[in-house]
């Protein structure tokens, strides 16, 4: 299974630099629609870095097709990819969330060991 994954982000990179090409756009132009660094593309593009839906949706977006045009299937099952998209979001939203509750966490831990060591100093 995970073979199969690989090959179709291969299929998909290869249908992306295809159409880049084909509307005579650049790596480098590419990278400013998308608000991105141009290494950032490339690896995108490269296949070092894995493409996530709204990504997919962005680069779709810039280069004038459809997600499905980019994934290779009919435009018929395009209705699901907005809800996938949101449900990628509220999964970014509950990480962030997650991750600033546990570093409020950590923060208290070290105010309460600081004054620990402070009462313990006083003795």
């Amino acid at each position: 299974m995970p073979k199969r994954t690989a090959m179709a982000q291969t299929d998909i990179l290869v249908i992306i630099k295809k159409l880049r090409k084909e509307r005579g756009f650049s790596q480098a132009d590419m990278a400013e629609a998308l608000h991105v660094a141009l290494k950032t593309y490339q690896n995108i593009e490269g296949g070092i870095t894995r493409i996530d839906i709204d990504r997919l949706d962005q680069i779709a977006e810039v280069l004038g097709v459809g997600v499905y045009d980019l994934l290779g299937k009919e435009t018929r099952a395009s209705k699901d990819m907005p809800q996938l998209i949101s449900e990628e979001k509220e999964l970014y939203h509950k990480i962030i969330h997650d991750k600033e509750a546990y570093i409020a966490q950590l923060e208290d831990s070290i105010r309460f060991y600081r004054e620990l060591l402070r009462e313990n100093i006083a003795f």
